[in-house]
């Protein structure tokens, strides 16, 4: 099976700061990546960088078979607008806090994306928009305007608005640490559903059970570096990577 997903030397800088040093992993359809490591680490920015909201400085990244820049060009050199479209739906990102547009119902901020950026008319969008709300157990709010929700519901309706627009990749920046322990748990909840469904996943998250039992690879990311990679078995039980362990005994005190 072809990787629908691969990044090579990767290397992003704001000014002096270099946040991700020399970024390489590949993921396969169907696939779940869990992305750990402490705060300041670069598992955020990496997931801005994939998913074109921050532009690289070198290195290589394919989405579905496409290429994001244009191969072996120092520094990075972006692929035709064309392309590059082409790659932003085939990716979805659910935010930490949400994004939904607060003077929208939560159908109409399902049902924008398909109908103003794939041409779908508003009857078919609203009758996706109604079938992802059952699938996030939100039927009945649908015209429920995004303040008078839960943090859970609010999240559950931002992964149904990723989800709208049916990418390739689903993506998600630390989807519960808006939450309570409670709503967490839902959410963590619809998550293991999708990947049920294989859905290809990348998951930057501080929820390490979670991160352990839905992931088939996991990366441990410290300082800008990918310091170990591998199965969820052998990142969290047999590594024997001190950094990571440190991190973890750290975590496990938390």
């Amino acid at each position: 099976m072809n990787d629908i997903l691969c990044v090579s030397h990767l290397k992003k800088s704001f000014g002096d700061n270099t946040v991700l040093k020399d970024i390489s992993f590949s993921l396969k359809e169907g696939e779940v990546l869990s992305v750990i490591g402490p705060s300041g680490s670069g598992k955020s920015t990496l997931l801005r960088c994939i998913t074109q909201l921050e532009t690289i400085d070198e290195g290589f990244v394919q989405v579905a078979g496409l290429n994001m820049v244009v191969p072996d060009v120092v520094p990075a050199k972006y692929a035709p607008a064309k392309v590059l479209r082409e790659i932003r739906l085939s990716t979805g990102l659910v935010f930490q806090n949400f994004n939904l547009f607060p003077h929208l119902t939560v159908l109409q901020n399902i049902t924008m994306a398909p109908v103003r950026v794939l041409g779908m008319d508003r009857g078919g969008a609203r009758e996706l928009g109604r079938k992802l709300l059952a699938q996030m157990g939100l039927e009945s709010k649908e015209k429920a305007y995004p303040c008078e929700l839960s943090g859970g519901q609010q999240q559950r309706v931002s992964i149904a608005r990723a989800l709208a627009l049916n990418p390739k990749i689903l993506f998600f920046d630390e989807p519960t640490s808006a939450l309570d322990p409670e709503l967490t748990g839902e959410i963590l909840k619809v998550i293991k559903s999708l990947a049920e469904t294989k859905m290809t996943m990348v998951i930057v998250t501080h929820e390490m059970a979670f991160a352990r039992d839905v992931a088939d690879k996991v990366i441990f990311m410290d300082q800008g570096f990918i310091v170990e990679q591998g199965s969820p078995d052998f990142v969290f039980n047999q590594s024997g990577n001190e950094r990571l362990s440190s991190f973890l005994s750290r975590f496990a005190q938390g």
